[in-house]
């Protein structure tokens, strides 16, 4: 009996430990929703007592183990945390709601961060969500038209190709990118991390923001924060993408038969006849389209992303992968880029350590030079590219019309351009709390970008179609260059900051010491082949002779220290204000300092007690105040250089010495500057539902470094480089940039069905007033790029003008009688011009004065937009997402480069209907067989036009599968994105997103890389 019961008790007992087992073990699942029914990602859920937790993904969804007696804590930024007891089921869905007193996003403001509510200054944040919805490499290609105030713009459509960000107006003549600081460590350029391995963007906007980081911090400030560990189970999220490319539009050119034609009548009119059978007896044979066959239309475009994160409380990690590989549209282009990044954070007591190392391998492949110009140059009865006839090793037969300019194209096709670039950064962050608020921080950063670019071009005999060897089109001797460039920049900084609240006063003290160290070297090195060389040995220990190597070596520092003050008053009164100094080793010791000042104010009206509209949350105004510097010159302008390589024969023999001369004058130059001004107002109504911020600002830059030319009588002037010794920098020059942006969102709910629209506009108003007595200078913009210094500029800097402005000869219609001819070359002297006869174009003498000279130039509008829009349509209806990005970019010019380079070939398809005897009525001037001829001068209004497009940015339908979770899935989508799948546009070339440098080729196409459509399908996993 006693054993019956032993038995019983022991059975008992074991049940018992088994459910305790079990329940133990009990996996709790669930969504995390705000009030509105949207769900929220990245929700803290910990299990009350200890330091076991995770958080919600995308989709709001939390997996965790668990007790029936357990108590589960929801925390979230802005939402009031809520604790729930587990219970019997395994199924929790929690609601938490806003806490619309707290208000308490963060922003990170340089330095620290701050509440939104606290912020002084106009900073815009960008959460990982936004970052990653359009499916590409680039950051600013991320985020275009999503932000007001920041305008991005394609430098062209090559893959790999950063964009060019400019953050409320140009920062300088000069260039001026925005200061890029990742994980608190300035960056040289743009440190181009892939969208997906980054957590937020906060951009600083307005002066007073950007002041604390000096003189780099004219054109703005991008603080990238990346990906970071979170407490909790391991979390594995991975990604994908393949789709294609398509070029959506072109050059229309003729073929065989309307260039027959066209050749006819052109040649008729010079009395002649053509000889294309005499040169090319079977032109009929052929129809080449040349364009068509430089392009790799359909090229594939992949994206592949792992993340993995995981921790406990104390110590955290996140790895992340991403492999980025697009083909170019065009032949011989592409791009490649590796990148992977690790971060950890440690926390214990007092003490906090962050660290992460980014490191990443780019490969691009370069199409030939001024590709597309030789393609449109092309006859279309000459013989395909890929139907050249070999005769022997490296020996080609031209059968063509032209030997030496169809070799311009067919020989460099076989030329190899790659360039491989690694990178790596390396951040460590170090915190101590010495005293109550009173926190010391070390920030060390290291970055390292080196650079290898192999340039092979094979040798290449052309043979005409008598068998006789073309020399001027051969390239007798294969060449190799090889380029490296090697930099690092280290960074130091020592921080003190002391955070304290006395009653109703917050206080926040911060005190800054930094130096930066930037080396860079580089070197240039080539070999020619001997003449019996195989193309396939492609190393420099192979060449028969040298080629003079070149190198350079650039050593500069930056020491600066920072002290700021924010305070508040109960979160109502709001005012920051800071100062920093900076020294440069650009500047001579008596112009190397400067000081920079800062200051901003806020108040947040909806605090006050009168303050009583229920509809309205919060309602902010402020405004701000600030000087900064730029240095934007070359390293050693400020002093004297002795440079080599200047050889010259002395002696009775005329040996050859070796030597050394001063090419350039220097001059003693400082800083840019410039004053900031702002003011914005903040307004969030309907439970947060609807936000607006509208900033209006104005940014004065002062004594801009502008190249002054100096006269011939210098000796800087150089054969084969006229304009690059002949000048001396100066400070000299005013501009500023003033404008108005407004950003709104709203998001709601009916039922099932939630969305959330958002849109920005910006409007910037760019002017020169001051050229130190220069009315209108400094050149550039010329729209062809294989003509070299024979073609016209279009763009100048020019005072009352946007920078880069396009001053050009206004055109007046076609001279279509010899009368017309008499009358027009009686009332002005034509001498600058191809003379004139019927067909030809007619020029305006603009100022009066009877001669067409370059005063006759008349302002004809820019590349810089009026305004721009972005709009963005996010719905959601049970598993189903669309997203829509739209963008809008008014009152911009483009010169079609690519259409003068047609007309001056006579090969394109309007010249069908130029003017002839035959057609007198035509308003096309007539092609006379001259690139260079008046008719089709680069410097004419004719081929400037209305550049305004409306672009369909993104279109993306997802489905995330239900349901998923016994495969051991938390999340699984599926989806179909297409980029720039539509663009509205009255202009004609290639793409109207023209971005060139940003100033002077900013609308100047000159045969630009093309902006693809793209379609992709892609699948998002989450473990």
């Amino acid at each position: 009996m006693k054993q019956s019961t032993r038995s019983i008790l022991f059975s008992a007992l074991f049940i018992l430990v088994c459910s305790s087992v079990y329940a133990q073990n009990k996996t709790i699942k669930g969504v995390v929703k705000a009030s509105d029914g949207f769900p929220l990602p990245g929700v803290t859920v910990l299990l009350k007592g200890t330091t076991t937790g995770t958080a919600s993904d995308f989709d709001g969804n939390y997996e965790i183990a668990a007790n029936t007696n357990d108590v589960l804590v929801f925390s979230f930024i802005g939402y009031t945390t809520k604790e729930v007891t587990v219970g019997e089921s395994s199924t929790l869905n929690v609601t938490l709601d806003e806490n619309l007193s707290q208000l308490e996003e963060v922003v990170v403001v340089g330095y620290g961060t701050q509440k939104k509510k606290e912020v002084t200054g106009a900073v815009a944040k960008v959460s990982a969500d936004e970052i990653v919805k359009a499916p590409v490499a680039d950051l600013g290609a991320a985020i275009q038209g999503k932000v007001a105030g920041v305008n991005i713009q394609a430098a062209s459509g090559r893959p790999g190709e950063s964009s060019n960000v400019q953050i409320r107006g140009l920062a300088s003549v000069n260039g001026g990118q925005p200061l890029y600081i990742v994980d608190n460590i300035p960056q040289e350029g743009n440190p181009n991390i892939p969208p997906e391995q980054i957590e937020s963007i906060d951009i600083l906007k307005d002066g007073a923001s950007a002041a604390i980081y000096g003189i780099r911090a004219t054109g703005g400030v991008i603080l990238i924060t990346t990906k970071k560990g979170k407490s909790g189970n391991m979390k594995v999220d991975m990604s994908t993408y393949t789709g294609i490319q398509n070029i959506t539009s072109g050059t229309p050119l003729m073929n065989t038969a309307e260039q027959l034609y066209a050749l006819e009548v052109t040649t008729e009119q010079l009395g002649d006849e053509p000889l294309t059978f005499w040169f090319q007896p079977d032109a009929l044979d052929y129809d080449t389209d040349f364009v068509n066959d430089v392009q790799n239309d359909n090229a594939i475009v992949q994206n592949a992303n792992l993340n993995i994160s995981g921790g406990l409380q104390d110590l955290t990690f996140n790895f992340a992968t991403n492999y980025f590989k697009q083909d170019g549209v065009l032949i011989n282009s592409g791009f490649n880029r590796l990148s992977n990044r690790i971060t950890g954070q440690f926390s214990k007591g007092k003490f906090k350590a962050f660290a992460t190392i980014g490191i990443t391998t780019e490969n691009r492949t370069q199409e030939p030079w001024s590709l597309y110009e030789y393609a449109i140059g092309q006859s279309p009865w000459s013989r395909p590219l890929s139907d050249i006839p070999s005769v022997g090793q490296n020996t080609v037969e031209l059968d063509v019309g032209n030997e030496i300019f169809y070799s311009f194209l067919s020989r460099q096709l076989d030329n190899t351009d790659e360039r491989e670039t690694k990178s790596n950064n390396i951040a460590l962050n170090l915190e101590y709390e010495v005293l109550d608020g009173l926190k010391y921080k070390l920030n060390l950063g290291r970055n390292e970008w080196n650079y290898f670019r192999k340039f092979f071009q094979p040798q290449y005999l052309a043979l005409d179609r008598n068998g006789e060897l073309n020399a001027t089109a051969s390239r007798p001797q294969a060449l190799l260059d090889e380029d490296y460039i090697f930099t690092k920049r280290e960074t130091i900084e020592h921080i003190l900051n002391y955070s304290k609240s006395f009653g109703l006063h917050n206080l926040n003290l911060l005190g800054v010491m930094s130096y930066e160290r930037f080396k860079s070297r580089t070197v240039g090195v080539g070999v020619v082949f001997d003449e019996n060389a195989s193309n396939d040995i492609q190393t420099l220990g192979a060449g028969a002779e040298g080629i003079k190597p070149n190198s350079y070596n650039i050593n500069r520092t930056l020491a600066g220290k920072l002290a700021r003050v924010q305070y508040n008053y109960n979160s109502k009164y709001l005012f920051s204000a800071s100062y920093r100094r900076d020294g440069s080793s650009k500047f001579s010791s008596d112009n190397k300092y400067g000081d920079f000042y800062g200051f901003s104010a806020g108040w947040n009206v909806h605090e006050e007690n009168w303050f009583n509209i229920p509809s309205v949350n919060s309602l902010k105004i402020r405004g701000s105040w600030a000087e900064l510097g730029y240095e934007g010159v070359s390293d050693y302008s400020y002093q004297p250089v002795i440079e080599t390589g200047i050889n010259y024969p002395f002696g009775f023999d005329e040996d050859l010495q070796f030597g050394s001369v001063q090419r350039r004058y220097a001059s003693d130059i400082f800083w840019e500057t410039t004053v900031s001004k702002n003011i914005g107002i903040e307004l969030s109504m309907f439970k947060n539902r609807l936000n607006i911020t509208a900033d209006y600002y104005q940014n004065d830059k002062k004594d801009m470094l502008l190249q002054q030319r100096i006269a011939p009588s210098s000796g800087t002037y150089q054969p084969r480089a006229a304009a690059q010794f002949n000048f001396i920098n100066i400070n000299a020059g005013n501009m500023y940039n003033k404008g108005v942006e407004i950003a709104a969102s709203y998001k709601n709910n009916f039922g099932d069905l939630k969305f959330n629209i958002a849109g920005t506009f910006t409007k910037n108003t760019n002017k020169v007033t001051d050229l130190n007595g220069v009315e209108r200078g400094y050149a550039n913009g010329r729209p062809i790029q294989s003509r070299g210094t024979n073609v016209e500029f279009t763009t100048f800097l020019a005072e009352g003008y946007e920078a880069g402005a396009f001053f050009l000869f206004q055109t007046d219609g076609i001279l279509k009688s010899q009368a017309e001819v008499d009358e027009y070359t009686s009332s002005v002297d034509t001498r600058n011009l191809s003379t004139p006869r019927p067909g030809d174009m007619r020029y305006k003498d603009a100022n009066g004065d009877g001669i067409i000279d370059d005063n006759d130039r008349v302002y004809s509008g820019s590349g810089q937009p009026e305004f721009e829009a972005g709009l963005n349509l996010n719905l959601k209806y049970k598993g189903f997402d669309f997203d829509v990005q739209a963008y809008y970019v008014g009152g911009t010019e483009i010169y079609n480069g690519a259409k003068l380079y047609a007309y001056g070939a006579g090969r394109h398809k309007d010249l069908l209907d130029m003017w002839s005897p035959q057609n007198p009525t035509s308003n096309i001037p007539t092609f006379r067989q001259d690139a260079f001829h008046s008719n089709f001068r680069a410097a004419s209004d004719y081929f400037l036009e209305d550049g305004s497009y409306l672009r369909i940015r993104t279109l993306t339908l997802g489905y995330s599968i239900p349901n998923i979770e016994e495969m051991g899935l938390d999340r699984a989508r599926v989806f179909l994105t297409s980029t720039n799948p539509f663009t509205f546009t009255s202009y004609t070339g290639y793409d109207p997103e023209v971005g060139g440098d940003g100033i002077f080729t900013r609308g100047v196409d000159s045969g630009s890389y093309p902006v693809t459509r793209q379609f992709m399908l892609g699948v998002q996993l989450g473990f």
